[in-house]
């Protein structure tokens, strides 16, 4: 072959790399089953329906949802009260008394170091003020320079009259206080009867509806999604209690350790924290840390009780949390942190602490469904 022919020929393609996927050489088929707009139109006004019924109804179903999952964590023992013969109505009052009970001691045992905080205060603040004394200064510099810009703007305006300014005065800081007070009162009064009814009353009334079904699969179908439920919850909420109370004890008595004040007080703060993943275990990093640069002088000391906790939370969530609980209802970590700004955002801080059993009874769920599986393989392994 001469080189006036070979240089007539066409170039050989190129060589795809190594892993690169080779073009598609048919059209894409079109997908399986067509969306309806209709119907995508009245999923999404359900959403946003349901997003304004759990939020402007959060005081109604915020201690619905509390009294549920609390009951969940108490069914076992009222059932082992059963076994030995106390009925199941006295078995639930023994169960809601001893819960609150607990609660009104512990609060009445940590109100004098936590009363003694709020009334340092101030002194506290001025003490956190002189040793963050030159940050400060910056800050204020940026502040005079930022009013100074905002003074010559207005001043090179178009001159008008200024605008008179009203203000309406709110509710003084002792009303507002005393509106909590009440409104705290009524929730625990509500949490305590709804607690004791689901104890009491949760099981016949669950029997009685899953009677009316006439299928009789779904009747035990149903009745397992329910015993599914019920245990592997209960176990969830022991399990995560019981792990909050050791990473609790352990944070006291390493403050006590380090010499910082008040150590039972943050060890029971870090307990009930945990039990709002990530957010929990940061802000009393941050807490710690405060407290420790108003309690020492140099920058070891002060760094050691933080660190210190750092690393039993990494030990507890990389650790202690999976060899406990295990795959038996291990959560996406992306769907607890959406969960938790998503209750957060809804119901506060209550909705944050209640997010975690919420995405787990979810899980549950879904997963019993056959639509919704994928939905609870979303939600965790």
């Amino acid at each position: 072959m001469t080189d006036r022919q070979f240089a007539s020929l066409p170039p050989a393609p190129a060589a795809p790399l190594p892993g690169t996927p080779e073009p598609a050489t048919e059209p894409l088929p079109p997908p399986g089953h067509r969306r309806d707009p209709l119907a995508i139109a009245a999923v999404g006004l359900f959403v946003i329906a349901l997003l304004f019924a759990l939020y402007f109804g959060r005081d109604v179903l915020l201690p619905i949802m509390l009294a549920l999952i609390l009951s969940f964590l108490l069914r076992p023992l009222v059932r082992a009260l059963y076994r030995v013969g106390v009925p199941e109505g006295i078995g639930a009052a023994i169960m809601v008394i001893t819960l609150f009970g607990g609660v009104l001691l512990a609060i009445y045992t940590l109100s004098a170091p936590a009363a003694e905080w709020v009334n340092r205060m101030p002194r506290v603040l001025h003490e956190l003020e002189f040793k963050l004394g030159d940050l400060r200064a910056g800050i204020e510099r940026a502040r005079e320079a930022s009013r100074q810009i905002e003074q010559l703007t207005k001043e090179t305006g178009n001159g008008a009259a200024p605008v008179r300014e009203v203000v309406v005065r709110g509710p003084t800081l002792m009303e507002q206080a005393v509106s909590q007070v009440e409104s705290v009162i009524a929730n625990v009064v509500i949490l305590q009867v709804l607690l004791y009814f689901f104890l009491a009353r949760g099981r016949h009334t669950l029997e009685a509806l899953i009677g009316t079904m006439r299928n009789v699969d779904d009747r035990v179908h149903y009745a397992m999604v329910a015993a599914t439920l019920q245990q592997n919850i209960a176990v969830y909420l022991l399990t995560i209690t019981a792990i909050n109370v050791v990473l609790g004890t352990a944070t006291g008595l390493m403050m006590w350790m380090w010499g910082l004040p008040n150590p039972a007080l943050w060890g029971v703060l870090v307990a009930l924290a945990n039990y709002i993943p990530f957010i929990g275990p940061a802000v009393m990093t941050g807490v710690l840390f405060l407290v420790s640069v108003l309690t020492f002088e140099g920058i070891g000391a002060i760094l050691l009780p933080p660190l210190s906790f750092v690393a039993l939370t990494t030990v507890e969530g990389n650790v202690l949390t999976p060899m406990i609980v295990g795959r038996r209802l291990s959560l996406n970590p992306i769907a607890v942190f959406v969960s938790i700004l998503f209750w957060g955002w809804l119901w506060g801080i209550p909705g944050a602490l209640l997010a975690v059993p919420i995405l787990a009874i979810l899980k549950i769920l879904f997963d019993a469904h056959e639509p919704m599986k994928p939905v609870g393989a979303l939600l965790g392994g």
